[in-house]
């Protein structure tokens, strides 16, 4: 896994890296056209495939049809229209569209918690671009048996998945077709408590798209604009700050992984997914940035919900949080403002566990240190009432007990974009 985080990282410098080197001259490459924000709306098409099942004692083959998953992306051309950063979100499971079993069916749920892409050729509207890309991938998948229908749902949470594709930008729209491939396709597949069988997924799946992009700093007062294409290209972000600091409030949708198996499932519950992945929440907060120390600090609510179950078996842990961090900004490149800290949280965390046995419930409260790493997209550094942050935070040492059991619970919590308002700077502004 850290080496697929390497990787991951890696590609993003050499993003960094390629982007600056094109053929605009340094007139043209103001800091106000760096990035373009985008929603994307599109579907997923995947091959049918093999599913398994046992039938008196012997496993049987039958076949999954092809399927179809819309999607919802978020993202932004950077350095400009070199490469492109997006989250995506699955609208709903696939839906099998050719020769559907009315006894058999699936779910698989493919979203992107990062994704890159690179274009040798920087995007151009009126012009057909292709790109190359990686993204830091979850891929859920569950086999339904009817009349049972209450097979597991299994994760594989961090995949890293290449994807080669063309784009064409007409005004403010662009047309999307890609195809991604998926090397992690096996699934050691629970059909009962006590019987597994390999299942392979697609290895390739393809996607079309269609692309609304903007610029909101554009609308900005033109001598403003000015102001801020005059920044130099890397500097600190306190560059050109009057003020001490500022207070803000945030808000984004978040998910939660599990770094490590637990032992605890392994043993107990060996059917059910394993490591866990959380429901989507929110992480709110409220903060105050020390704009000429560049570094702010912020308290942190989150309660991320962990959902497992199958073949009679529900499972869950519920986290409530609240943290205090400190983080310290790096530098700013042409609105990219990476950041760096420490944080503790106050973690309370709800076990419950319901089987054909019986069920039971055990809390757990405890103090965890943590790290955080980030970037905020801050096109007029301190004079910006409304920005974009991205939180990633890590617990190495989290666990809790269950009846003198271990339960594993690392976490890597990922705040995909938060949406962070100053009031005080949009107060100064009017």
């Amino acid at each position: 896994m850290k080496k697929s985080f390497l990787t991951f990282y890696l590609l993003l410098w050499v993003l960094q890296v390629m982007g600056q080197a094109d053929t605009s001259t340094k007139a043209e490459k103001k800091r106000l056209d760096f990035a373009k924000t985008y929603f994307e709306f599109g579907g997923s098409y995947f091959p049918s495939f093999k599913g398994k099942q046992i039938l008196n004692n012997t496993e049987n083959t039958f076949e999954h049809s092809a399927s179809l998953n819309p999607y919802l992306n978020w993202g932004g051309f950077h350095f400009w229209g070199h490469a492109e950063f997006y989250v995506s979100f699955p609208l709903s499971g696939i839906t099998q569209i050719l020769n559907p079993n009315d006894d058999t069916s699936f779910e698989m749920i493919h979203s992107v918690a990062t994704g890159a892409r690179f274009y040798p050729w920087a995007f151009k509207e009126g012009s057909i671009r292709p790109y190359v890309g990686l993204s830091w991938s979850s891929l859920g998948f569950k086999q339904i048996i009817k009349p049972e229908e209450n097979q597991p749902m299994l994760y594989k949470d961090f995949l890293l998945v290449p994807e080669v594709g063309l784009t064409y930008g007409y005004k403010s729209f662009a047309l999307r077709l890609s195809a991604s491939y998926f090397p992690a396709n096996r699934w050691s597949y629970p059909v009962s408590k006590t019987d597994f069988v390999e299942i392979n997924t697609p290895r390739f799946g393809f996607h079309a798209g269609l692309l609304y992009k903007f610029e909101a700093s554009k609308n900005e007062d033109p001598k403003l604009q000015e102001k801020w294409n005059n920044y130099p290209r890397v500097s600190k972000l306190s560059t050109g700050a009057t003020r001490f600091g500022d207070f803000f409030v945030g808000i984004g949708p978040s998910v939660s992984f599990s770094l490590r198996k637990s032992s605890f499932n392994e043993k107990n519950f060996p059917y059910l997914p394993n490591p866990a992945s959380s429901e989507n929440y929110f992480d709110i907060a409220i903060g105050y940035q020390f704009n000429k120390a560049n570094l702010f600090t912020a308290l942190s609510f989150r309660n991320p919900e962990f959902r497992a179950n199958g073949h009679g078996t529900e499972q869950t842990v519920q986290k409530t949080s609240l943290l205090l961090e400190v983080n310290k900004f790096l530098t700013d490149y042409t609105g990219f403002a990476p950041y760096i800290g420490l944080n503790v949280a106050y973690d309370q965390i709800k076990y419950s566990e319901k089987t054909e046995l019986g069920s039971r419930e055990i809390i757990s409260r405890k103090v965890e240190p943590g790290v955080t790493f980030g970037w905020d997209i801050v096109s007029g550094k301190t004079d910006e009432h409304f920005i974009l942050r991205t939180n990633l935070r890590w617990y190495p040492l989290s666990f809790f007990t269950v009846e003198g059991q271990k339960f594993d619970f690392s976490q890597l919590e990922y705040n995909l974009i938060q949406l962070v308002f100053y009031p005080g700077r949009l107060k100064r502004k009017k």
